[in-house]
Order: C-alpha cells, then sequence, then structure tokens
C-alpha cells in the first residue's frame, strides 16, 4: 500500500507545484447576487475529491489541489473577493450527495456526472466538463476494447456511476466496489480483478504514469459533469452558472490544465472536455 500510495502523492506533488500559480482576479461585480443565505455564512461550503488527480488531489500537507480546487476557490473569490472565500472538505463518490443534502456542504464540485437518478435529489450547474469513462488494466492483459471484459472483474470507486452502465450494458461484468483511488490501484497491481473503471481524466492520468498499467482506448459512458447543488435554489445556481461562463471565456482553464496535467494527450483530452461544447447525447 505503501508504493501505490506513494506514487499517487507524487502525482499530487508534482500538481502542487503549480498551486501557487497566480490566475486572474475575479470580480462579482456584474454576476447575479448570492443567495442572503451564503452571504451571512462569510463563506461559501464545496465539496472537493481528494483522490482524484487532475480534478481534485490533496497534497503532503493537506493543502487542496486540482482543476476543480481551482474552480471552487474561483466560485469563493466571486462570491467574497478571495479564494479564502470558498471553504473546501473532502467528499468522496459516495459521500459527496448526502453531505450536500444534509447541509454540510453547499456546492459538489467533484466530478459529479449528471445521471437521471441523481437529478432526483440535486440540481446540477450547467455543464462544464463532458468525456467518457475508461478502464485501466495491467500492461500485460489482454483486454484490448470493451468486449473483451465479458466475465471479467472490475474494481470500482464506490458511488461511481459506471456500475450503472455495466449493470445494463455488459452484465457480465463483476464489479467490485472500493473505498479510493489508491485501494483500487493497489487491488489492481495485486492482480484481484481485470481493469478499473473511473472517469476518463482520472485514467488516463494514472496510466500517464505506472509503467505497469495501460488505459484501454475505447471509452464507455459518455457523460457531462455539472456542480451540485440542493434541490430548488435558483438564485446559487445562477450565481454559479456565471461564475462557470466566466472560466470558460476567459482564459482560466488554458492555464489551469497544463499547471496539473503533465502529459500532452492528457492535456488534450482535458482543454476537450472543458472548452469544447459535449456532444448530443
Amino acid at each position: 500500500m505503501r508504493t501505490i500510495l506513494s506514487k499517487i502523492s507524487r502525482l499530487i506533488l508534482l500538481a502542487a507545484l503549480a498551486s501557487g500559480t497566480a490566475f486572474t482576479n475575479a470580480s462579482a461585480q456584474d454576476l447575479p447576487p448570492l443567495p442572503e443565505s451564503i452571504k451571512a455564512q462569510g463563506k461559501i461550503r464545496i465539496g472537493v475529491k481528494c483522490d482524484a488527480p487532475p480534478f481534485g488531489a490533496t497534497d503532503v500537507s493537506g493543502g487542496h489541489i486540482g482543476i476543480e480546487v481551482e474552480m471552487a476557490k474561483k466560485i469563493g473569490e466571486y462570491a467574497f473577493g478571495s479564494e479564502d472565500g470558498a471553504e473546501l472538505s473532502c467528499v468522496t463518490s459516495e459521500s459527496r450527495i448526502p453531505a450536500l443534502n444534509a447541509g454540510k456542504i453547499d456546492l459538489i464540485l467533484a466530478t459529479l456526472g449528471r445521471t437521471a437518478s441523481r437529478q432526483e435529489v440535486v440540481d446540477y450547474s450547467n455543464i462544464y466538463f463532458w468525456g467518457t469513462s475508461n478502464v485501466l488494466v495491467p500492461s500485460g492483459s489482454s483486454v484490448q476494447q470493451l468486449s473483451d471484459l465479458e466475465g471479467k472483474t472490475l474494481l470500482i470507486v464506490k458511488g461511481g456511476s459506471q456500475m450503472k452502465w455495466f449493470e445494463a450494458n455488459m452484465p457480465s461484468v463483476k464489479m467490485t466496489q472500493l473505498n479510493t483511488t489508491a485501494d483500487c490501484i493497489q487491488a489492481l497491481q495485486q492482480g484481484r480483478a481485470d481493469g478499473y473503471v473511473g472517469d476518463g481524466g482520472l485514467i488516463y492520468t494514472l496510466g500517464a504514469n505506472y509503467d505497469d498499467l495501460r488505459v484501454v482506448e475505447e471509452g464507455l459512458d459518455l457523460g457531462v459533469n455539472g456542480i451540485g447543488l440542493r434541490k430548488n435554489e435558483p438564485e446559487l445556481q445562477a450565481f454559479v452558472n456565471a461564475v462557470l461562463d466566466e472560466l470558460k471565456n476567459g482564459d482560466f482553464y488554458q492555464q489551469v490544465i497544463p499547471e496539473f496535467v503533465e502529459e500532452p494527450a492528457v492535456v488534450d483530452v482535458m482543454k476537450t472536455g472543458f472548452l469544447q461544447d459535449p456532444p448530443n447525447i
């Protein structure tokens, strides 16, 4: 386990070197007003991933780093004039929606794919990222395409949306749920499963940094991500959507993506997902 964690920590450390980069100061002058409840808090509480580079991770000192983390800081800056206006906390795929609806956080900015079942319990911002999910396999695996996974065992982090895709499209695939990315990598390297499925950006980042693992190029479950909000909070939704527009229309993503992604091919994947409109799905 120490080896797995140290490898992921190395990815996080590389990203951490970028965390001091200065991005354009944000102003809320022309944005919709914040809800009075958020103003009264004096901060906006945002749940982010802490084990999913390049989207969200923590460095060796426990600080939050990643693309979505920088987005969250920008929301705090637009809301209160400083990135300190965003109070960040770690959430997992399993815990993020319960934390939101229990009032522990105000927003989910943590690779939250939009699904019909989730839309029954949370509202979403406009789309800010789209892409496929992908599968990571040992470099010597015979798996070359999705059909080769029939009858095999895949690892998935608890709460991952890919579970339902496999249930509907490849029911012969056995799914083993684990708690964290590190748990899945360890289990895969120990031969306890045939692959690990997750969001494409994460899977490609891991594949580029583990010599004994590779990505199955054929993607699955093309999906879109949005920021999660509690039901019926239109003021906050309007504010968040306006911030997302500011980030996309400016040079925010062009600056921040290369700071947290090393491999040129992965940079291209991430820029496509953040900057181009998604296909009709």
